[in-house]
């Protein structure tokens, strides 16, 4: 079995790196195998780590609070499903509003409490909460339109915060860049020393 294994992974190592030749069908294959097993290995964790224990404690549980919240996050499953019919996709787009409306305030929340609020308290009294306050000013300041501002001082500011937040933004962008594309290349030399091993094993 470890050899089949090891069999496997060097055919579809083969198989995505033929991607820098050219987009073939072999590469295509390897992408669609690639893909469907990580929904089918999704989907049965789903299945059996969240729907079946849910669906169970639902049919068992004598406590009505914890019942109408299992009912609730049964309709709200039931809506984003029915977004694969098309005659129901507004019950589905119903659905991932209050899913995205729920993660994106829960997560706004915990940046805003876990990271912003304990930065700007640590940095308190040392220039770091000033410098932080400028920053978010500036980034703010570069997603909105130049208001209709006449004064020549307040219009320079206004500018300038707006130059600020777009640096900001391309330094921050050229960092993700950046370590996504270290990330790649260390796949791809992991992939290489793979391939080097592998064939050593059956071309001494």
């Amino acid at each position: 079995m470890e050899s089949m294994g090891m069999i496997a992974a060097l055919l579809l190592t083969l198989m995505i790196l033929s991607y820098l030749i050219d987009d073939t069908a072999v590469y295509r294959l390897a992408a669609s195998l690639l893909v469907g097993l990580s929904v089918g290995y999704f989907v049965a964790v789903m299945l059996w780590n969240v729907l079946i224990p849910q669906w169970r404690e639902l049919t068992t549980t004598t406590d009505p609070l914890r019942r109408n919240l299992l009912f609730a996050e049964v309709g709200l499953g039931a809506l984003i499903l029915a977004k694969g019919a098309p005659r129901l996709g507004f019950l589905g787009d119903l659905g991932l509003a209050v899913a995205l409306g729920i993660g994106l305030g829960t997560a706004g929340a915990g940046a805003v409490l876990g990271t912003l609020g304990p930065q700007i308290a640590a940095g308190a009294g040392r220039g770091i909460t000033l410098g932080l306050v400028a920053t978010l000013l500036a980034l703010l300041a570069a997603q909105f339109y130049r208001p209709p501002i006449q004064a020549r001082i307040p219009s320079t500011v206004w500018t300038g915060l707006q130059a600020l937040g777009r640096a900001v933004w391309a330094f921050a962008l050229g960092a993700l860049f950046g370590g996504a594309l270290i990330t790649g290349i260390s796949l791809l030399i992991g992939r290489a020393e793979f391939l080097i091993q592998a064939l050593g094993q059956w071309w001494p």
